[in-house]
Parts: C-alpha cells; structure tokens; sequence
C-alpha cells in the first residue's frame, strides 16, 4: 500500500518533467522557393594541358525540409551554357574528318540535385547554411556548329552530335548559402564525376554556380 501512494504522489511530476529523451524536438518545417543566376563551366582537355571556360545562366525551384539546424533540398534547375573548341579535327563515324579553326556548342541542360546541410547561424532574419549532395544532370537541347578557316559554317547533325553528348552526367555539389528575411544567396561548386563531353574531347568539368532567389 505504502508503494501505491508513492507511485501515485510521483507520476503526475513525472509527467511534467518528461525526460530528455522522449523529447522530439520542433516540427519540419517546408519551404518553396525560385532562384536565377549564373554559372561558369570551368574544363580540362584530355591532354591536361589546355583549359576552357564557358559562361551560361540558370532558373529554377526548390523545396527545403529544415529540422533544428538540420534541412534537405531538392532543386530543379534550368542551365544554359556555351563551349569553344579551337584548332582541332572533328571525326564521326557517320561522316569523313573535318578540321575546325572553331567547334561551337551551345547546350541546355535539366539540372537535379540533392542536398543535406545544416545552419551555422540560424536568426529570425538571417541564415547562413553550408550543405553537400549529389546532382544528376540531363541535356535537353544541344546546338553545334564548326567553323574553318575559310569562313564555312557546318552544323553538325543529331547523329553527329551524339558522338560529342553523352545524355546525363552526375556530379558532387559542395555550397553555402544566406537567407536574408524571405530572399537567398547561394554560391554552389559542382565537380563532374564524368563529362557531357566524350573522352575525345573533354575530361571532368567545374561548374560553379552563383544565384539569388526567394522564399515563397
């Protein structure tokens, strides 16, 4: 009987202070946001010796779960982009070799990443969040042109263009990032776990991104 009255006296104190570990912490809280901006596109050539850049810009959405100082994103991105080759020799099994003073491409791409992070300062107004993930990336339209030195302009043909392309690519994206009150800054490093290009023409790319967007 004496045990009785203590567990009786005791549970009701017991379930106002509920202990650390029965407490789950706040809710997720869901975010929808757009974003514009620019990106570089920084390649190596096979040969480890020349470099290229291409400049291009890019739109898109996400959606971002925060829990705590915890949150995942899911992005889908718009991207255009521009390469130069200069001085080589296309070759294509559907056509004989042909010197170029200038290969052009222009190519827009579908880009999907996936990212985890964490906020470093996390204020009412003011946000600043680093996060890593993984990109898959999807062409959806390319455009290329060769031009000699004598001045003619060939376009390559779909079949010829599928020599250059591959159709996707992955990559591992490294960023930070600010919330200013509803707005976003972000700065994002894409390194290429394989290249669009075909080994004959590029090796891994760099893509770096810089947008701003807001929060809806």
């Amino acid at each position: 009987m004496k045990n009785f009255f203590v567990i009786v006296f005791f549970l009701p104190l017991f379930a106002l202070s509920k202990p650390e570990i029965f407490k789950t912490g706040s809710r997720p809280h869901l975010q929808f946001g757009g974003q514009v901006g620019a990106n570089l596109n920084y390649f190596v050539y096979k040969n480890g010796v020349q470099r290229d850049v291409s400049a291009g810009y890019q739109g898109g959405f996400f959606f971002r779960v925060t829990r705590q100082k915890a949150f995942v994103q899911f992005e889908l991105n718009f991207l255009r982009s521009t390469v130069k080759l200069k001085n080589g020799i296309f070759s294509s099994q559907f056509g004989n070799n042909i010197p170029f003073s200038e290969l052009k491409m222009k190519y827009h791409t579908v880009g999907i990443p996936f990212i985890f992070g964490a906020y470093a300062v996390k204020k009412p107004i003011y946000k600043l969040r680093f996060y890593n993930g993984i990109e898959a990336e999807f062409i959806a339209k390319t455009k290329a042109t060769i031009s000699q030195n004598n001045n003619e302009v060939y376009r390559l043909k779909r079949e010829e263009k599928r020599d250059i392309f591959r159709p996707a690519q992955f990559s591992y994206q490294l960023g930070m990032g600010m919330d200013i009150a509803m707005f976003i800054f972000d700065a994002k490093y894409n390194v290429g776990m394989r290249s669009f290009f075909k080994e004959n023409y590029r090796t891994q790319t760099h893509l770096f991104q810089f947008t701003v967007g807001a929060i809806f």
